[in-house]
């Protein structure tokens, strides 16, 4: 399957419907915390617009509400000096095809234009698998950090 890009929308995450963002997520391998509320993916879209960006499939002519759906999200932060990538999920009969490299190139494109200098993310060890897509992106494994969290 080759993808239409002529069918896809790009929209910042602060025009979504934080509700379906957080379904889409929990469909597509992203691990939900009781921090990813409504309330709180909405503001997090609010904080830097251009850093969360949501892939939609436009409505065909036969769909009976119009309804756009969400094929792809990409949820980036800035800290003043280094981005983060929260969130990338594709839907998975959209992955392979090019979708998350281009809500990649969208972020880093703010990124850049933010002055950052260094893009770091986290992959959780059930989702290993997606490494090899970043390596393909330019980004490196790192071995020598310990990551440590604390819920509070």
């Amino acid at each position: 399957m080759q993808l239409d890009w002529s069918g896809i929308d790009f929209a910042i995450g602060a025009e979504s419907d934080p509700e379906k963002i957080i379904d889409f997520w929990k469909k597509n391998n992203i691990t939900i915390t009781k921090t990813d509320t409504p309330q709180e993916v909405q503001s997090a879209a609010n904080i830097y617009p251009k850093l969360f960006i949501v892939a939609f499939q436009k409505p065909s002519s036969s769909a009976p509400d119009g309804e756009k759906t969400i094929i792809g999200t990409v949820w980036g932060n800035y800290d003043g000096r280094r981005g983060y990538i929260v969130h990338l999920a594709v839907e998975n009969r959209y992955r392979h095809l090019g979708l998350g490299r281009r809500l990649m190139d969208l972020v880093e494109k703010e990124f850049r234009k933010m002055g950052t200098y260094k893009i770091h993310l986290f992959v959780e060890s059930h989702n290993e698998s997606v490494g090899e897509f970043y390596s393909r992106l330019g980004f490196e494994k790192r071995t020598d950090l310990t990551i440590y969290s604390k819920t509070l």
